[in-house]
């Protein structure tokens, strides 16, 4: 069986020219503001405790990545704020317009191509997934 894998903007980091992320964070920032909210940020590694712990944040080291991906937007807006050119974006042409359907406990994630159709993997793989939510008791809507 084959499948079809939406294509996504992809965004990179280099996380030595970063440095500690924590004492930054303008592209988490500006992604959030945005409303696409893509880029997290977390522990480089696990600190110590006790005595040898951190005594502020900003002593523990942080990195950047990428997360949510398939909200991106392709804005450039994290970028460009990037004081130390850490961040690259590589943009894909993404078939618009992209829709994520939820109806507890189920979530379909679909693309369709400007013309209103969809590749026939997808298709089959969406009109499964609407017969399997009818099965268990999901209503349209």
């Amino acid at each position: 069986m084959s499948t079809y894998v939406t294509p996504r903007h992809r965004v990179y980091f280099d996380h030595a020219a970063c440095g500690n992320a924590i004492e930054c964070l303008k592209c988490v920032h500006v992604c959030r503001d945005h409303g696409a909210n893509c880029i997290g940020f977390v522990n480089e590694k696990t600190p110590p405790v006790g005595e040898n712990a951190p005594k502020r944040l900003e002593d523990i080291k942080h990195i950047v990545f990428g997360v949510r991906m398939y909200r991106c937007d392709g804005c450039g807006k994290c970028v460009e704020v990037c004081p130390r050119n850490a961040v690259r974006l590589e943009k894909v042409d993404v078939p618009v317009p992209r829709a994520v359907v939820y109806q507890p406990p189920f979530e379909i994630r679909c693309s369709i191509f400007k013309d209103g159709s969809m590749p026939p993997e997808a298709e089959k793989i969406y009109n499964g997934i609407l017969e399997a939510m009818k099965q268990a008791g999901a209503n349209k809507g």
